[in-house]
This record gives structure tokens, sequence and C-alpha cells, in this order.
């Protein structure tokens, strides 16, 4: 295992043999996927919501490069100290894409387009409304080492990850995984706008480190599975509830992830509902 993961962070024993939840060996491999990024407009969107609020370095308004000044957040107001899912880069993209039926509708037309040929299925049900991420340059590693697949997380074994950046990644402002579950090759993603990443991060350790890169790293990602092997009773993530005295209590609440709520059928048109918490990458 790599030094970088502290000793409490590595995972635990066995973890590797799990269920692969009917997926085929092609379908749990790590694929980087290259697809038009213009006929969705992801990189524009981010570009729009962030300059609207203010987020972007003065100089990069007026950009031709969308995806080089979002490279460049960590030149604007924000501070890196403030980097995480509640940052206001964050919380920008989460309102203003996110929360967006523009992005809802590319989103429908990128996974029925793209995701679906690449898994080799015509049908899947997608996570609803996908998680955005904003690795300022100079911040701390964002989440845990983790599997999907383990607590307390607990997604279904038939579930393939979809990690879509929006700018250029590599090295340590991009998400680290192995190549297979148990195989400890700890390798960065390498990839560009008009690249999608798709892996195995239910059964694969993955995690991220400090971002020393000079560029900071916009992306989303959201979880799929073939709709044959979609299980609507598996029993989601565990939530420890807390005691009287504030610690954490030994019971969990367990919440289903289901259809309709957490995932939309790509065969379906999607609803605006209201949002679901955010998982660590």
């Amino acid at each position: 295992m790599p030094t970088s993961i502290p000793l409490a962070n590595l995972p635990p024993d066995g973890y590797h043999t799990r269920s692969t939840g009917g997926l085929t060996d092609e379908q749990r491999a790590e694929r980087v996927v290259s697809y038009d990024e213009t006929a969705y407009g992801f990189v524009e969107m981010a570009f729009a919501a962030l300059r609207a609020d203010g987020l972007l370095a003065s100089a990069s308004h007026a950009s031709s490069d969308a995806s080089e000044a979002l490279s460049r957040l960590h030149e604007g107001p924000l501070l890196p100290k403030r980097a995480g899912k509640n940052d206001p880069c964050t919380t920008s993209l989460n309102n203003r894409v996110r929360n967006s039926i523009t992005f809802a509708r590319a989103l429908s037309a990128f996974v029925r387009n793209e995701v679906c040929p690449a898994l080799g299925v015509s049908r899947v049900a997608y996570q609803r409304r996908p998680t955005m991420r904003v690795h300022l340059s100079g911040a701390k590693a964002m989440g845990k080492p983790h599997a999907d697949g383990l607590e307390p997380y607990n997604h279904q074994p038939g579930e393939v990850n979809v990690w879509v950046p929006l700018t250029k990644v590599w090295g340590s402002n991009s998400l680290t995984s192995e190549t297979a579950p148990g195989l400890g090759d700890f390798h960065a993603f390498k990839a560009a706008p008009g690249e999608f990443v798709r892996f195995d991060g239910n059964r694969c350790w993955h995690y991220t480190t400090a971002n020393d890169t000079d560029r900071t790293r916009v992306s989303f990602d959201f979880r799929v599975v073939p709709i044959e092997l979609f299980d609507d009773e598996h029993r989601g993530p565990s939530r420890a509830t807390r005691g009287a005295n504030g610690k954490n209590a030994a019971a969990a609440d367990v919440r289903p992830l289901r259809m309709g709520e957490y995932y939309v059928d790509s065969g379906v048109d999607v609803v605006d509902e209201d949002d679901e918490d955010d998982e660590d990458e």
C-alpha cells in the first residue's frame, strides 16, 4: 500500500473479494473514454456559474478558454483554506449548475449517448444529482480513502463510477485509485475535458491528496448501475445515530438509495426534486 495513506485509512482485510454484483470484467475495468464535450457544455456551464458569482480571477472573466479559467480558481477571491464541499465555489456549482434543468437534460443525454455505450448496455440507473468537486491548488486532501461499497456508504455492488473532469487533471490535483480491487497499483487519473474515467469505485480503494500542483481541479462524478443489475432494496448508506452524550451510538440509521430518489432511470425523463447529501470522492 502507498505510504501516502495514513495507517488508519488502509483498506480492511478482504475488501477486494466482495461481490461484483453481476458486472462483467470489462464493465469493471478502468477506462478513460473520449467524448465531444461541446455537445453537452459542462465546462461552459461551470464557467458561467462561477463568473456570475464573482469567483473567477479577474483576468479569467473574458477568457476564451473556459477550462483554463476554471483551473485558476485559486487565483480568485477564494482562499485555499476554505476549499471543500461547502466552499463558495462548490456552492455556486451546486446552485447554478447541478440544480438546473439545463444540466439535468445534458446529463441525461450524456448518460444515454456516452456512458451506456461505454458499459455496453442500453439503459442504466444513474445518480440523479452528481457530486460537484473543486480541489483548489494548495488545498489539503478532500475526504478520506474509501471504497463506495464498504461502510458507511454501502453502495450496491453492480455500481460503476463515472468521473468527469472539467479541467486538465494529473498528479495531486486528481483522484488516486488502484486499477483493480486489491491490486494496490495506486495512480492518479490523467484526463482532460472531453474525457471521463469509468472505474470500479465500489470495490477499488481511492482517495485524494493535497493539491501541490499549480492548477485547480473542477470535476463532477456520479454512479451508474446497469438496469438489469439494479437492486432497489439494497440496504444503502448507514448513518450512526448520536446518543444523548453527543457520541456516536452503536446503532445506525440505514437509508436505501432508491430509484426516483437517489437514482434515475436513463430511459425516463429526469424530474427536479430535493438534493441528496454529497459523499466523499
